[in-house]
């Protein structure tokens, strides 16, 4: 099932190239760690393309992993590379597309929490990779709080457990606020600035809130009837995910508010692709569901023969 998502990847990267909807930069922000240009835009939309289907295949692992469902699902997947087709970070690799990398590697980790064990090794890891996405695009070191919060949603607070996180959370960021000093650069509040200006998607990207937020609205109702019947560890996880959700949905509107802009709203679509899987559990919702995602789809690829119509 996974294999279907390579035609899938490689049709929206094709539809791009030839229609160019989604403009590549030349020269990409990487925060801390300066700015550069890519060579070649057929070797930055390959990169790009094997992280978002590496960021597919980890949600999917995560999500039958841990059981969210009593069968295995492959819609995670689905959902996190259509939705991702609305972003720029699908199409070329940038700060906002390795913060996915890293967040998701965070998350990894974090379901690895027990209630019975110390879990300092896991809690240091997982806040290790926040400060490394935070050192490429600084804004989203504000996601370590939701973070916290998920750690202690799946583990009762621990003094060493939180003092571990920070450890972990601020070494990346000192190395790379180290290397932004040593690049001749000054430590101010300029560095939560990010340069990267996008165009053109913010029209369509808003053009789908209307079906992300009904698919939303029919996960919970899905999310409800499976914390009926489910064990106290989905619903410890559920509660996480919640947190990153908010954490994620809060930095989005940040970004909107201050820069006119929505790329790290797309950091709500790993959170959004579990609980949209859980909107097509319920037999009777189950075909609204399906017509608000394929609407969703036909949205996602219709954009690019719609560019003709755009104003510059």
């Amino acid at each position: 099932m996974l294999l279907l998502l390579i035609p899938i990847i490689i049709g929206f990267q094709f539809l791009n190239t030839q229609f160019h909807f989604h403009a590549l930069i030349d020269v990409v922000d990487l925060g801390l760690w300066g700015k550069t240009a890519f060579l070649s835009s057929w070797w930055t939309s390959i990169g790009a393309s094997l992280i978002v289907m590496a960021n597919a295949i980890q949600l999917n692992f995560l999500f039958n992993k841990h059981e969210f469902l009593d069968k295995n699902n492959y819609g995670p997947s689905l959902f996190y590379v259509v939705l991702m087709s609305f972003s720029h970070s699908f199409y070329q690799v940038d700060a906002v597309l390795i913060c996915h990398l890293f967040l998701l590697q965070s998350l990894r980790l974090l379901f690895q929490l027990k209630t019975n064990e110390t879990n300092l090794t896991s809690s240091f890891n997982s806040a290790f990779f926040i400060g490394l996405s935070a050192s490429f695009l600084p804004p989203s070191a504000a996601l370590i709080i939701p973070f916290w919060f998920s750690a202690w949603a799946l583990h009762p607070f621990s003094f060493r457990q939180w003092l571990l996180m920070i450890i972990g959370f601020v070494i990346p960021i000192i190395n790379g606020l180290a290397y932004w000093w040593i690049s001749g650069h000054t430590i101010s509040t300029r560095i939560l600035r990010h340069s990267s200006l996008i165009k053109y998607e913010e029209v369509f990207f808003y053009g789908t809130t209307a079906t992300i937020v009904i698919l939303f609205l029919l996960s919970i109702i899905g999310t409800q009837i499976r914390v009926r019947v489910s064990n106290i560890r989905f619903k410890k996880l559920n509660r996480a995910l919640i947190w990153i959700l908010v954490g994620t949905l809060l930095l989005g509107v940040a970004e909107m508010i201050i820069y006119q802009q929505s790329e790290w709203i797309s950091m709500l679509f790993i959170p959004l692709s579990f609980f949209f899987t859980f909107a097509f559990i319920h037999r009777i919702w189950q075909r609204v569901a399906s017509i608000f995602f394929y609407l969703t789809l036909i949205i996602a690829v219709a954009k690019f023969f719609l560019i003709s119509y755009m104003v510059v």
